[in-house]
């Protein structure tokens, strides 16, 4: 395992302010020396949903495991994942590709490997190839430290975006041999209502309700094209307008405890800022603050949803009245619908989205691990 050579945030002020801008580097480059690393961060270009001091650490990557979907991208994933594996041993970098063959693969993989003289494991593919990745470090019997990276080569890959600005393999690369290592948090679902269920880790959102329910609509629809089938099943929801009834206790950082018990249309809860398309649904988080950022959004009428997501991309969205803003250490919803003459009130289980995965059910908890999860960014 490699080790931390340097804590940047420590050595902040005995710099210069010399500007370095990742965006300038020549793709064929590495980025290889700690003043070059620290000139980084002076100059605040570590992505804007990473928190300073950040309480990074620079290693020296001189072996990963990847982990490649190669059906991921509509099948281009497995010629990215050569192309990544080419890219390493060009830098005398030892690369162990894995092509994966089933859903929860990676997450197999992560749990059992050995890790002894591995440096990071890399996640070649889209956002469930990293989230299986994760959870598997995560559910490992000892606890280890090793630090995941992500290069893009999914539909959707809104984390590597966050972290990189982009989905440029070659950057993503580069990132990598750079060694730059930050802890981020991680958020601990736990499904309160079935025991057996193992709980599911998150790093990089949740949704429940209306925002749910657009994909369990697409997921009905696969016959169409992945854009087309999201499209359609949006508008056929935003026209729908349903609402959930639910209770939803929200702890914050102060650990003053907020409940509800109401309508609502749906529930976002991010880690990271961004979503599909550029939208800023969380433009106050933060990856390593400890915090969940958590949308209320009370309204279901159309034209309410369609403002709030024209909004969305300029962040401006969380200013309308419907829509309330939180920032949480746990967040906890139970939908339920009153029936019989004494409105007895019955508990639902509905599918939630955690990672861009319809993997949960509630009724559900959420708790923030601060910095529990080392990533290169």
């Amino acid at each position: 395992m490699a080790t931390p050579v340097v804590d940047t945030d420590a050595n902040l002020d005995q710099l210069d302010m010399e500007e370095y801008d990742l965006e300038e580097i020549d793709e064929n480059s590495v980025v290889e020396t700690l003043e070059d690393v620290s000139k980084y961060e002076q100059s605040k270009k570590f992505p804007v949903s990473i928190a300073l001091p950040s309480g990074s650490s620079l290693i020296d990557v001189r072996k990963v495991l990847l982990l490649c979907n190669p059906h991921a991208g509509a099948q281009k994933g497995k010629r990215i994942g050569e192309k990544v594996k080419a890219l390493f041993e060009q830098r005398d970098v030892m690369a162990i590709l894995f092509f994966l063959d089933h859903a929860g693969h990676a997450e197999e993989i992560c749990k059992t490997i050995e890790l002894d003289d591995i440096d990071c494991i890399c996640s070649i593919g889209g956002d469930g190839t990293f989230h299986e990745a994760i959870n598997g470090i995560l559910k490992r019997e000892v606890r280890s430290n090793i630090p995941l990276a992500v290069i893009p080569a999914g539909t959707g890959n809104s984390f590597s975006v966050e972290l990189q600005g982009g989905t440029n393999v070659r950057r993503a690369v580069n990132h990598i041999l750079r060694g730059l290592v930050c802890p981020i948090d991680v958020v601990q679902v736990h499904f309160d209502n079935d025991p057996e269920k193992e709980d599911i880790y998150s790093i990089n959102s949740m949704h429940w309700g209306l925002a749910s329910d657009v994909n369990v609509t697409a997921e009905k629809l696969r016959w169409m094209g992945k854009a087309v089938r999201y499209t359609t099943a949006a508008f056929y929801e935003f026209m729908k307008g349903d609402k959930h009834k639910a209770k939803i206790d929200l702890e914050l950082e102060d650990g003053k405890v907020l409940s509800y018990d109401e309508d609502f249309c749906m529930v976002i809860a991010n880690n990271i800022q961004t979503a599909q398309k550029g939208m800023k649904l969380a433009p106050e988080a933060k990856l390593n603050d400890g915090l969940l950022d958590v949308l209320l959004i009370r309204s279901s009428g159309t034209f309410d949803l369609l403002d709030a997501f024209r909004k969305a991309y300029s962040g401006t969205h969380t200013d309308l009245d419907y829509i309330e803003y939180r920032k949480v250490k746990k967040l906890s919803i139970t939908p339920y619908k009153e029936e019989g003459k004494h409105h007895d009130e019955v508990v639902q289980e509905e599918l939630i989205d955690i990672d861009g995965e319809l993997n949960g059910i509630t009724p559900f908890t959420a708790t923030v691990h601060k910095q529990r999860m080392n990533i290169i960014i």
